[in-house]
């Protein structure tokens, strides 16, 4: 399935997904996207570290760092950033039905948010 990186970095419902008890099927394919999903987030984070350590500058506190709206190099970075969220990823997942999530206890939010993974 084909994704922006964009629903998947800004997406916390998926992780609250997890933790809600499903039948086997539904579960083992949550799994599955969700490792999928990892992967593809540990290469963004590579990624928007190795786009900090071009723009950014150290932070006063030493701790690592940052970059902000008055940087010289901020829209470089932020024209670099949406180009990078909106790249399309390729992830592991098969859609769920929505009757398989009946006993989950999720916000309308969170369900917005997961619509690209779920079906009626």
């Amino acid at each position: 399935m084909k994704v922006k990186l964009a629903f998947l970095v800004q997406n916390e419902a998926l992780q609250k997904l997890v933790e809600e008890p499903m039948d086997a099927l539904t579960s083992f394919r949550i799994g599955k996207t969700v490792s999928s999903v990892q992967s593809e987030l540990e290469t963004f984070e590579k990624t928007r570290q190795s786009m900090l350590e071009k723009y950014g500058t150290k932070m006063e506190n030493g701790d690592g760092l940052e970059i902000k709206p008055e940087s010289k190099n901020w829209k470089e970075f932020v024209t670099e950033y949406e180009e990078l969220v909106n790249e399309e990823v390729e992830i592991d997942a098969k859609k769920v039905k929505i009757s398989a999530l009946k006993q989950v206890k999720m916000s309308p939010k969170d369900l917005l948010s997961l619509g690209w993974l779920i079906e009626e």
